[in-house]
C-alpha cells in the first residue's frame, strides 16, 4: 500500500500545490513497563492551499508504543486514530 501511495504522488495523481501543518498536543503516558511505554498524543493537521487558504484537514490522537533498546526509546508502533470518520478522498500522505 505504501508503494502505491508513493507511486500515486510521483506519477499518477495531479494535486493543487498544498502544504500540511501538524500541531501536536502534550503526550500522555497510558502505560509504562520496564522496556515499553505506551502514550497518546492529540494532533491537528491543517492543509494550506496554494491560495493561502487554510482549513482543518484532520484531528485525532496518535497511539504510540515505544521500546527501550540500548538505553534509547524507539518508536515501535504508531496508529493515527481520527476524530472523524470522514476522510478526504485525496489523502495521499499518511497522517
Amino acid at each position: 500500500m505504501l508503494e502505491d501511495r508513493v507511486s500515486a504522488l510521483r506519477e499518477a495523481n495531479i494535486y493543487e500545490r498544498q502544504r500540511y501543518r501538524h500541531v501536536l498536543g502534550m503526550p500522555v503516558i497510558t502505560q509504562a513497563e520496564a522496556d515499553t511505554i505506551e502514550a497518546e498524543t492529540p494532533f491537528m493537521v491543517a492543509r494550506i492551499m496554494a491560495t493561502g487558504q487554510t482549513e482543518l484537514f484532520a484531528s485525532g490522537a496518535y497511539h504510540d508504543r515505544f521500546v527501550r533498546r540500548d538505553g534509547r526509546l524507539l518508536l515501535a508502533k504508531r496508529v493515527a486514530v481520527c476524530d472523524s470518520t470522514s476522510i478526504d478522498t485525496l489523502l495521499a500522505l499518511p497522517l
